[in-house]
């Protein structure tokens, strides 16, 4: 089993005793024991337990990506134990066997459904990304994660680097582009390992902002039948407005169809604009890929929207 796990898929725990018939596991996070799960099965149980673990890795992001993903500290992880017992009648008595833990860090990572993983673990040694080519504005620095022998690193990219480089026995090749047309809008995202990534948008962008409201017919008549023209007949309440945005990645490689494919599936994005940190919910729901076979150039457009209201109704 692996050190780093990812648990946005299922994972499982199994457990194997020949003539066990009453099978507890124990599932301890970050130093707590959180959860006592029991299976009446014949020989074998299989637990899975992502969605309990998923509950303890908070991930937030102000701007600056985490030193260390794999410390639980930082929300994007968590510490988990597994220990079982298993007893050999339905009732839980007559112990047979019993196991001090498994432990492993969890991130917020997934699979793929060819995988076929029952559970899903992190590379020991390799890059976490899945496209390994990386556009970033000139003169301007970037952040990456890679595991070697388990160990999550992070991995600075200088302001002045470009082309190919070697990290993990892996080959990164930076490549940059002129901004002088546009201001970049750099969008952060949790990709596939459960990992921050960089993905900027070099092209035109839009803001916009959409409004709701509901409304009432007020009845502001006294009871003399006298009313005032300057008093609003209709009136609104729970008046709301969220920003809205258009990016555009400009014409970039073919590597980017793997970085929009994750930021589509994410489920927690964050975008620099206007010398601010935004949330934001991705609302195109679908893409077409591109490659530069069939579409010469490659460019995405995508909408997005501010994950909070204009004004503040926190309560």
């Amino acid at each position: 089993m692996a050190s780093n796990a990812g648990v946005r898929s299922p994972y499982f725990y199994s457990i194997s005793y020949a003539g066990g018939e009453y099978f507890k596991l124990n599932v301890t996070i970050n130093g707590t024991l959180r959860y006592t799960l029991v299976k009446v099965a014949s020989d074998e149980a299989h637990f899975d337990v992502s969605e309990l673990i998923r509950d303890y890795i908070d991930i937030t992001y102000n701007g600056s990506m985490p030193l260390d993903p794999a410390d639980s500290a930082s929300g994007y992880s968590a510490d988990v134990s597994l220990g079982y017992q298993v007893w050999t009648n339905a009732q839980g008595t007559g112990g047979a066997a019993s196991n001090g833990g498994f432990s492993f860090n969890a991130f917020d990572g997934y699979s793929y459904f060819e995988d076929q993983d029952d559970d899903y673990n992190l590379p020991s040694t390799a890059v976490l990304l899945t496209s390994k080519t990386i556009w970033l504005p000139e003169n301007t620095a970037g952040t990456f994660y890679y595991t070697n022998s388990t160990v999550v690193t992070k991995y600075d990219i200088s302001t002045s680097a470009e082309g190919d480089i070697t990290v993990a026995g892996e080959t990164v090749t930076i490549n940059r582009f002129d901004c002088s047309k546009y201001d970049p809008v750099k969008v952060v995202f949790i990709n596939r390992y459960g990992m921050p990534q960089e993905l900027y948008f070099f092209g035109k962008t839009r803001k916009s902002a959409d409004f709701t409201y509901d409304q009432y017919k007020s009845a502001n008549i006294t009871p003399g039948g006298v009313y005032s023209k300057y008093e609003h007949q209709y009136k609104k309440l729970n008046a709301k407005g969220k920003s809205k945005y258009v990016i555009n990645t400009g014409f970039v490689s073919e590597d980017y169809n793997d970085s929009i494919e994750e930021l589509l599936m994410s489920e927690q994005a964050w975008m620099h604009i206007d010398s601010t940190v935004r949330p934001i919910n991705i609302l195109s729901s679908s893409v077409a890929y591109r490659t530069s076979l069939n579409d010469q150039m490659v460019e995405y457009t995508l909408e997005v929207e501010q994950a909070n209201d204009l004004i503040s109704t926190m309560r």
